[in-house]
């Protein structure tokens, strides 16, 4: 009998990815499993971590250590996340000698090593600034662009250059990330259990209500989309509901309220906030950059229901979508069936046990 692939995802759990992932891949009869270096404020599910973020004990320290070691002896998958792999503590401060000897390791050993880019690991700051009118990148955007600019921008290449070429499979939730690491292929996200998700369609009371959760003010546009929601408000009976530095669960509460989410009005692309909405059954508003959906499925551009919004005209567009609004529920209920079609995690964790047992297959998506 042959026994299961051995899978490990970490080290850390950006946006619930890799936890839904590994979930999924059991279910598929894989013995996979999520360990992070360390959990965060947003309190998403592991299976094991090692400690809480930032926090330098010697028995943390140890326990990072141990595992990183051990990591590409006793796993025959290692999917790495976020340009990390277990022996890169970030939060304990810059690269040094010790970051990725454990990716290397399972490679001289010849297991598989794969890597999901999913953000600011790898969108190089200056690039993005001079490559688009649109994006978190222009000084003034996002606080980190400054420390981008002077140290982050060289390591993010430095990992494109060094790392990524010797992972078996790079995937890029975000299709702009392409574009500094060509050799990632397009994934979309895999971090909502869908089917666990209730619908909860748009209300059609008077109050309409408005959700914006950011990960990162800076990156999604918050003040913008605060500010246009503030105007808009003076007109339409509005409730904002700006979700900040809770957990997870909770967040997932207060979404369940909205009529309408808005994601981000700056990076070009949805992220996990959208899927989830979506997977209630909610419209989502977001801006989306044309130039880079090359690397998307042709049938997943043509389908894509998020009502675009850009940062010089999102008062007008929020208010255009506002005057449609007997459309929201038929909108929300398009969104789900998006999600179920392009996002499944079941669907997408098939698809990446077939690539981690034959790296050149092709992503079968949709």
């Amino acid at each position: 009998m042959t026994r299961p692939l051995r899978i490990v995802h970490g080290p850390v759990n950006v946006g619930n990815q890799p936890y839904v992932l590994a979930q999924h891949e059991r279910a598929l009869g894989a013995d996979s499993t999520l360990v992070v270096n360390y959990g965060t404020w947003t309190d998403y599910r592991t299976d094991r971590s090692h400690g809480d973020y930032g926090v330098r004990t010697p028995r943390t320290v140890l326990r990072r250590l141990l595992f990183g070691l051990r990591a590409p002896f006793s796993y025959d998958v290692l999917h790495f996340y976020f340009g990390r792999s277990y022996l890169s503590w970030d939060d304990f401060g810059g690269p040094n000698w010790l970051w990725f000897r454990d990716l290397r390791l399972a490679k001289r050993l010849g297991r598989r090593v794969f890597m999901t880019l999913q953000g600011c690991d790898v969108r190089i700051s200056r690039r993005s600034a001079e490559l688009f009118d649109v994006t978190p990148c222009h000084a003034g955007n996002c606080s980190a662009v400054p420390t981008c600019r002077s140290v982050i921008d060289d390591q993010r290449e430095e990992l494109v250059r060094t790392i990524l070429p010797l992972a078996d499979g790079v995937f890029a939730l975000n299709p702009e990330l392409v574009r500094y690491a060509p050799s990632a292929r397009f994934l979309p996200y895999a971090s909502v259990d869908v089917d666990s998700f209730d619908v909860v369609p748009p209300t059609p009371d008077d109050r309409i209500r408005i959700v914006h959760a950011p990960s990162d003010e800076g990156i999604k546009g918050t003040p913008l989309i605060t500010a246009a929601v503030e105007r808009l408000r003076a007109r339409h009976p509005i409730e904002y509901d700006l979700v900040t530095g809770i957990p997870h669960a909770e967040a997932l509460e207060r979404y369940k309220r909205a009529d309408l989410v808005i994601d981000q009005t700056l990076a070009g692309w949805y992220g996990g906030l959208a899927v989830e909405a979506m997977a209630m059954g909610k419209p989502v508003a977001a801006y989306i950059r044309d130039d880079d959906l090359g690397v998307v499925p042709a049938a997943m551009r043509a389908e894509l229901p998020i009502v675009r919004i850009a940062p010089a005209t999102i008062e007008q567009d929020l208010e255009a979508a506002i005057a449609q609004r007997d459309q929201w529920a038929e909108w929300g209920s398009g969104s789900r069936e998006f999600v179920l079609r392009w996002h499944h995690p079941a669907k997408l964790a098939r698809q990446l046990l077939r690539v981690y047992e034959n790296p050149g297959t092709p992503l079968e998506l949709g």
